[in-house]
């Protein structure tokens, strides 16, 4: 389905937009919102409740639906009481550790990266110098100015944005674990920004979003793309508007299960083709649009954490 980058071992990871429902033939739904309240949508093998904080653990659909009267709830997100902190990167001192987080895909072959991978819907051009460090934080920066880079044929292109990412590939590779980000969201138009994990052996799938967002919406994407059989998920209503104060994104990584967890609310679980092998982190905010109003925001990322099971 996507195009191969010649310039790469492999194509690159293939993010995909979210689709509008009943256009996409996959597992997506709606999740969240207020006329879903109270409704439980099994796709397949896979079942997720319709109201924050009131997860589902079946696999079928659930003969405890929620009902209108239940308001979300949300509950103490921990790591397994036996799991050990494995990776702390909080953001200290006025320039980005490079030693732990490379600010292009591994398959840059410049200063700089994109991902052609996706039909050619992303605009922006990565750049480490949108990787800014200051009072404690990471600001991916996305800006809109030309800037020159390289099409997927080599070929020099001029691309309408210039934008931030960052990876742990290839210092940091896990597998399984409880995945955590404390972040603040870049609302705007055409921002696509992400946290998500991708597939340390250079393949895709399998890949774990543990969130992407679009624009302005009120909604976020969390899916699993699986190395086999269809895509899972799809999009929850944030608690509150993402780009305003600090929240926290979680996906706890089982050897049986995926949860994900927005500022403390369960919205999505899964036991169906998890991911067996090793991972990276990749957070970035990459761009679907060439309006003169498009690529203007940042991501501003206070910690990133990853415990593990004891050894």
């Amino acid at each position: 389905m996507y195009r191969q980058d010649t310039r790469y071992e492999q194509a690159p990871p293939p993010r995909r937009r979210r689709r509008r429902l009943g256009k996409a033939k996959r597992a997506e739904v709606v999740l969240g919102t207020a006329l879903a309240a109270g409704v439980i949508i099994a796709v397949g093998v896979m079942a997720w409740t319709s109201v924050k904080g009131i997860p589902s653990e079946s696999l079928t659909p659930s003969s405890s639906t929620p009902t209108h009267s239940q308001a979300p709830v949300a509950v103490a997100v921990a790591p397994p009481s036996d799991w050990k902190l494995k990776f702390n990167s909080a953001f200290s001192g006025s320039t980005l550790d490079t030693k732990v987080w490379a600010t292009c895909y591994y398959w840059s072959l410049s200063g700089g990266c994109t991902n052609s991978g996706n039909n050619g819907e992303e605009r922006e051009w990565y750049l480490p110098s949108q990787d800014q460090v200051r009072g404690g934080v990471l600001n991916l920066v996305a800006q809109h100015q030309p800037t020159e880079g390289t099409a997927a044929n080599g070929e020099p292109k001029t691309y309408t944005c210039r934008s931030g990412m960052v990876t742990t590939m290839p210092s940091v590779n896990f597998k399984y674990g409880f995945v955590q980000m404390v972040a603040r969201v870049p609302y705007g138009n055409g921002l696509w920004p992400a946290f998500w994990l991708a597939a340390s052996d250079k393949k895709w799938p399998p890949e774990v979003d543990v969130f992407e967002h679009w624009a302005s919406e009120a909604d976020v994407g969390v899916y699993l793309h699986p190395t086999d059989g269809i895509r899972q998920g799809g999009r929850a209503t944030a608690d509150g508007n993402l780009s305003k104060g600090w929240h926290t994104f979680t996906l706890l990584w089982t050897k049986t299960s995926l949860k994900w967890y927005i500022d403390g609310h369960q919205v999505l679980s899964t036991k169906t083709a998890i991911p067996q092998q090793d991972m990276y982190i990749v957070a970035n905010v990459a761009d679907t649009s060439t309006a003169a109003n498009s690529c203007s925001g940042t991501m501003l990322i206070k910690s990133v954490k990853v415990w593990q099971p004891a050894a």
